[in-house]
């Protein structure tokens, strides 16, 4: 429990509700996993002969009697009713397959009138471009098409429309060379014996109930039944459009928690999955490596929580030309790659090429299917174009925000039909997920408020220098330490950053060198807890004092937390990063400018990651030895996460000096020419031999950062051998997601729009909870 201001901060497992709504999603993730019947399966089922009475009767009458039990007030079958306003092919497909199945058992006349009333009123859907097409619609529609005329059963389609759907069924059959999986549309045409050399462990063909049902009626395969049965022992009297779906759906609740923000109370549960999941991993699974989607997300889940995963199992992908032309259509959708995209993410070393080349062309993709704009998913589209903009830097709470404004509980998915899987979009996880949001938000205001009170009791706010930048600060701190219990942490955090920033604006542009040294002095006298003297100037006085206060407020509130004195190491590293200000001032006044080396010998320390981190690792409610905080492995994180803050950094500001000399008075062009900078630096080490061009020496610059960027991922994700705790790692990588964001556009706090929006977003502005049915 947190104190702000002597109130206690409401704890959100007593507020009301909370814990029903927290059992409720816990036993959707452990039991059953739900789907929504597929009326589109269900029919193909239905449509299966008997072996007796030479088929006269339906092998699973169920289906039928479902099918007459279900349809929709309009006359349609299908997800949903009323329907969404662009899955009307979805219902043209499944109410078109329910009425074949209704005429060839002769079954539910009346049903049949409203059902073709249905298809006549929307008969425009079956060509309209707008519309969401079902996996295989043009050539599977037609051919029920068909298969209805073979019944001499009449459909309401005017000629013009039947030549349109059959010349689109032609040219999809010539373009697309993998249509097994909708191998139901195919009829006689199809070698149907050839299609069972894909069949599936389970006797499914591609996990799908109507494609599988297709296949016994031409083959009357054993496994085929098999699979239809258990199925149906399963659900009963219907069929769901893909099954098993267990892996993937267990695989996405995981996924949608963690992108909501309320992934910590589910720990437990979702630790449970990952373990199965990568046991099912070992065992090559066929429900996870035959499922592309399934697989690069349990790829990506599983490395991210450190367990060992080769990405070779995604080398069959890395080019897109061959992906296109070798996976089945039920795979060859956006989501498909962006899940790829996803994956490519989580790239540890510079051998996996392959994840370096699926990047290449998922992303290309991706953005191309952006500029022509065929995404119809528009929630779908909202989230490539935020995911390409922010490759590497969404810090995690500005993603949770846009995620939660994404959710919606009636998400559907589309193969031949649309499903939903309840347990991952609901009601509970909807409301659920917003309250935290709230409730965290209202403690991330009290804080915002302490941290401007302090402030102004160390008399920061009157210093005539510098960036103001207590409320970014704290904004950053929100976006990478979310969990309302942190809020030492944040607050720790945030006064880091604040003082750095005045300090570094101080030894950059406004004290005299004198002044920075005794900064510095007094700094190192307070490591051996000398009394201060003289300061000099005001400034001095200013920012020694609330260096000196902090510090000390800091380190009592430590000792609270980890029984030890931290005080001489909250110091010594304030000593560190001044030492390092100091170098820099130096080096632009010398004549010979430092090696690329030389700089990020102390610029690495000047950025100031490591100061933030240790200081703030110790409020996680963790236990940390000394010996472990001053490890060889903390010192490599601080290192390789310093690195990346540092050279992204010196990228954008190297831009920006580039616009400002290309605009200012050459007094201050000197100035900004004197400031220490990798790209120029880089340059300059080349001069004897010719020199490189300013886009060598970035992309030199660039390869630096990803090397870094690459081995602090190692380190985080490791887990044998390291002997920090994972939370503690995990604040390294967020870290270098915030260096992401804010170099990504402007320098460091000079905010551009976007994120004084996203400021906004996660501090100010609630999420709204619309009043909602109750059950």
């Amino acid at each position: 429990m947190v104190l702000i201001d002597g109130d206690v901060v409401v704890c959100v497992y007593l507020l009301q509700g909370f814990q029903d709504s927290i059992g409720r999603i816990r036993e959707k993730m452990k039991g059953k996993v739900e789907i929504t019947p597929s009326a589109y399966d269900t029919a193909w089922v239905a449509m299966v002969p008997s072996r007796e009475d030479s088929g006269r009767e339906p092998l699973f009458p169920q289906c039928l009697d479902w099918i007459i039990e279900n349809q929709n007030p309009d006359g349609s079958w299908g997800l949903q009713y009323p329907g969404h306003p662009l899955l009307v092919k979805d219902s043209l497909s499944c109410t078109l397959a329910c009425l074949v199945a209704l005429r060839k058992w002769n079954a539910g006349d009346q049903l049949v009138k409203k059902g073709l009333e249905f298809l006549r009123s929307n008969a425009w859907a079956a060509t309209d471009k707008h519309q969401i097409s079902p996996i295989g619609f043009d050539i599977v529609f037609p051919m029920m098409i068909n298969y209805a005329n073979d019944l001499d059963f009449t459909l309401p389609f005017h000629q013009h429309l039947l030549d349109s759907m059959f010349s689109n069924r032609h040219s999809e059959i010539k373009r697309n060379p993998n249509l097994e999986y909708v191998a139901e549309g195919l009829g006689e045409s199809f070698d149907w014996n050839k299609s069972l050399t894909q069949q599936r462990s389970n006797g499914s063909l591609f996990n799908s109930p109507a494609t599988t049902a297709a296949a016994f009626i031409h083959t009357q395969d054993n496994n085929c039944f098999q699979y239809l049965h258990s199925v149906l022992i399963t659900f009963k009297t219907w069929v769901p459009t893909v099954y098993p779906i267990d892996v993937y759906a267990r695989l996405r609740m995981v996924d949608t928690l963690q992108r909501l923000g309320v992934d910590r109370y589910f720990q437990s549960e979702i630790d449970s999955i990952l373990e199965e999941t990568y046991r099912l991993w070992q065992q090559k699974e066929e429900e996870i490596f035959t499922d592309i989607t399934c697989c690069a997300m349990a790829f990506r889940l599983l490395r991210i929580q450190g367990y060992e995963v080769s990405s070779d199992e995604l080398a069959a992908f890395v080019d897109q030309e061959r992906f296109f032309d070798t996976v089945s259509p039920q795979m060859g959708g956006v989501a498909t790659v962006l899940e790829l995209y996803r994956a490519s993410q989580v790239q540890i070393s510079e051998e996996e090429s392959s994840l370096e080349r699926i990047h290449a062309w998922t992303s290309k993709f991706l953005k191309q299917q952006l500029l022509n704009k065929t995404i119809p998913n528009k929630q779908l589209q909202k989230q490539v174009n935020y995911e390409l903009k922010n490759f590497h830097g969404i810090p995690d709470r500005v993603g949770n925000r846009r995620s939660l404004e994404l959710y919606d509980m009636d998400n559907y998915q589309v193969l031949k039909t649309a499903y939903r899987c309840p347990a991952i979009h609901n009601e509970d996880l909807f409301l659920f997920s917003r309250q935290d949001f709230n409730i965290c938000q209202s403690q991330y205001q009290k804080e915002l408020e302490q941290l401007e009170r302090w402030y102004k009791d160390c008399r920061l706010d009157s210093l005539k220098f510098g960036r103001s930048v207590v409320n970014i600060s704290h904004f950053l701190t929100c976006a990478i330490l979310a969990d309302p219990l942190l809020s030492d942490a944040r607050l720790s955090y945030a006064k880091s950053i604040v003082l750095v920033t005045c300090l570094d604006d101080f030894f950059d542009h406004h004290g005299s060198r004198e002044e920075s040294l005794k900064i510095l002095e007094l700094t190192k006298q307070y490591v051996n807890e000398q009394p201060a003297t003289a300061y000099g100037s005001e400034e001095v006085e200013i920012l020694f004092t609330a260096l000196y206060n902090t510090v000390n407020e800091v380190a009592a509130k430590a000792y609270i937390e980890q029984g030890r004195c931290v005080k001489h190491l909250l110091v010594s590293l304030w000593v560190e990063m001044l030492t390092s200000f100091m170098r820099e001032m130096d080096s632009r006044s010398d004549e010979t400018p430092p090696s690329v080396d030389e700089y990020l010998s102390f610029a690495w320390l000047s950025i100031s990651c490591r100061s933030c981190i240790l200081t703030s690792i110790h409020f996680l409610g963790i236990n940390l030895s000394e010996d472990m905080v001053m490890s060889p492995e903390f010192t490599s994180l601080c290192m390789h996460v310093s690195f990346v803050a540092r050279l992204l950094n010196d990228l954008q500001t190297f831009k920006v000096r580039f616009l400002l000399n290309s605009s200012r008075e050459s007094a201050s062009k000197k100035e900004e020419e004197r400031k220490l900078n990798s790209v120029i630096l880089m340059q300059a080490a080349h001069k004897d031999g010719g020199g490189i061009s300013e886009e060598d020496a970035i992309w030199e610059i660039k390869k630096i950062v990803e090397f870094n960027r690459r081995k602090l991922l190692q380190m985080v994700y490791q887990r044998n051998g390291s002997i920090v705790p994972r939370e503690c790692k995990d604040i390294f990588w967020k870290t270098s997601k915030i260096a992401y964001y804010l170099y990504s556009s402007g320098d460091e706090f000079t905010s551009p729009q976007e994120m004084m929006e996203d400021m906004k977003s996660l501090i100010y502005k609630p999420l709204e909870l619309p009043a909602l049915a109750t059950s």
